[in-house]
């Protein structure tokens, strides 16, 4: 499973959890993450939402089932999962696995640019 992805690659997974998160569908369709993206993006063209999420699929991100003439999505993993995978990726790509300095470069970055966590 690949962890990182393009900037809408992302939105769609974000427009995705929320969906899940908020219990606005039960079966998600790329109509319905369309609507999101258009409400919160640079408009895009239905297709090119399509071809996205099925590349999701193909990278494991999303799973697609087939629900009458329609697939429905829904994510692989939560937010927070694909985040944690994440925050380890990095943790071991630019401080050796070691989390503690991980953790000080984001408070050092916290304090510098006045973000709190």
């Amino acid at each position: 499973m690949s962890i990182s992805h393009g900037s809408l690659e992302n939105t769609i997974m974000n427009a995705i959890w929320y969906i899940e998160e908020n219990k606005l569908s039960n079966a998600i369709t790329v109509s319905d993450v369309f609507d999101m993206v258009q409400r919160t993006e640079t408009p895009r063209a239905y297709t090119t939402i399509k071809t996205v999420m099925d590349r999701l699929v193909d990278k494991g991100l999303l799973v697609r089932t087939k629900q009458g003439k329609k697939f429905s999505y829904c994510t692989v993993n939560s937010r927070h999962e694909t985040a944690h995978k994440a925050i380890l990726k990095l943790a071991n790509t630019y401080f050796n696995n070691d989390l503690g300095l991980l953790k000080e470069a984001v408070q050092g970055l916290c304090s510098s640019s006045k973000i709190y966590v």
